[in-house]
């Protein structure tokens, strides 16, 4: 995992895999927690309301997450399941700093780099170059613990934006386009336009003329004035709906381009971020001036100080309470639940898919059976016709048989001759078994 280039010359600089990692981790966890439910809805029908609103529910679930992370671990779940944490960016940073935008960043990328001759220095130029290069980074790194690099309430509050206001609305927005989109969602549905002007003309036309031709009736006028106030009421209507129409077919033809647009700024950046031209990951970090960097080993004594002064402190607060020993035991069961929380989550999912696999019927290859015998025939009634000696012969003419069709007994007739009878009689005429003229089924037989 602590694995860096080292032509960045910053160890606590996460490599391209951690980021990928981190950043793959929460979007691989909707899925299977969705098949969780589904599974637990066929038991539990109350959780269908959950299925049902998923989206909503995960990224529920996803704000207090993240906002429980955020506020005491400077970092999104993900992150610190890698050891990573969140600070604002150093203006003296080496190709991270403030004033870095992303058109400088792809002006340094196309821009031809300079190519000159390899410097040869003696080993007491080396050595010195190598003690100054030491205390340059000494004198940096003094220079950023002095200053204050944690993120502020301002940025938690916008990271929770970024991490899952924004997600929330695309997954939406995708889901949309995607049921829009479908050609079969348009079947059934009357043209908007065209019901538009029909209702045009019968303002026109219609009930309305022959209402005014009996003006001295008042019932006739009290018709009239509720078929115009009707007809008004639908128009606007329909005028509303032709408006949602038309912008539904600009999102249709925009949102593709757009959602491009979003998915290509994210690869750039991540590219870059692989090369070395920037320390933000995504677009989002960049708006946020915030870098991600490895906790070190004082981060980490830090956390584990602040964890167990909150439980102290959770602990002060239960012990005047009545069954405080109880309570205490409680307590120390849940902070030992929070302690593996980051372990449970993937263990489980992982446990789970690992399950859904061997129980899979894929897996379990099919015994193999005999063939099952076919069923036998069916008997013929008491007052039946009889079946003939030549098998193709027709039961009803008794003549050899033309268009030959199957009835749902399983004798074979001609077409004219079963159909006429099943249309009078609506049974077999050998078995008397129920039969329609839409179980008929025509056979093709080999000379």
């Amino acid at each position: 995992m602590f694995l860096f280039n080292f032509n960045n010359g910053d160890p606590n600089r996460p490599s391209f895999f951690e980021m990928f990692a981190q950043f793959q981790m929460m979007p691989s966890f909707k899925p299977a927690l969705k098949y969780i439910f589904n599974v637990l809805s066929q038991r539990h029908p109350k959780l269908r309301y959950v299925v049902k609103y998923y989206d909503e529910a995960f990224y529920s679930m996803l704000l207090l997450l993240e906002y429980h992370y955020l506020k005491y671990y400077e970092s999104s779940f993900s992150e610190n399941f890698y050891n990573l944490k969140r600070i604002k960016s150093s203006i003296d940073e080496k190709n991270g700093g403030s004033n870095e935008t992303f058109f400088s960043i792809l002006k340094q990328l196309v821009s031809t780099p300079n190519i000159e001759q390899p410097e040869v220095l003696t080993k007491s130029q080396i050595l010195k170059k190598s003690l100054s290069m030491l205390k340059r980074s000494k004198a940096a790194a003094k220079a950023n613990a002095s200053q204050d690099m944690s993120i502020k309430h301002h940025d938690r509050k916008l990271s929770l934006v970024f991490l899952v206001l924004i997600p929330y609305i695309k997954t939406k927005l995708d889901d949309y386009y995607r049921r829009e989109s479908d050609p079969l969602s348009e079947l059934g549905l009357l043209d908007e336009d065209e019901q538009l002007d029909h209702i045009d003309q019968g303002n026109q036309l219609g009930p309305v003329d022959s209402i005014e031709n009996n003006n001295n009736n008042s019932s006739s006028q009290t018709v009239h004035n509720i078929i115009l106030a009707y007809t008004s009421q639908k128009i606007i209507q329909l005028k509303k709906s032709s408006l949602s129409k038309k912008l539904k077919k600009v999102f249709l033809k925009s949102y593709p381009f757009i959602n491009a647009l979003y998915e290509s700024l994210f690869f750039i950046y991540q590219l870059l971020y692989l090369y070395e031209y920037t320390n933000f990951y995504t677009p989002f970090l960049h708006l946020q001036q915030i870098n991600l960097k490895r906790l070190t080993h004082n981060d980490i004594e830090n956390h584990n100080t602040a964890i167990a002064n909150r439980r102290r402190d959770r602990i002060n607060f239960v012990k005047n309470w009545y069954f405080s020993k109880l309570f205490i035991q409680i307590v120390k069961v849940l902070d030992s639940i929070l302690d593996c929380s980051k372990y449970i989550l993937p263990g489980s999912i992982f446990l789970f898919k690992s399950l859904e696999w061997w129980y899979s019927e894929n897996r379990i290859s099919a015994p193999s059976l005999p063939i099952p015998a076919p069923p036998t025939p069916a008997k013929r009634a008491p007052g039946g016709l009889a079946i003939p000696q030549d098998k193709t012969m027709c039961p009803l003419c008794l003549k050899k048989r033309t268009n030959p069709t199957i009835c749902g007994s399983g004798f074979v007739f001609c077409y004219p001759c079963i159909f006429t009878y099943v249309t009078d009689h609506s049974k077999c005429p050998i078995t008397f078994l129920p039969a329609t003229t839409e179980t008929l089924r025509k056979i093709y037989e080999t000379e």
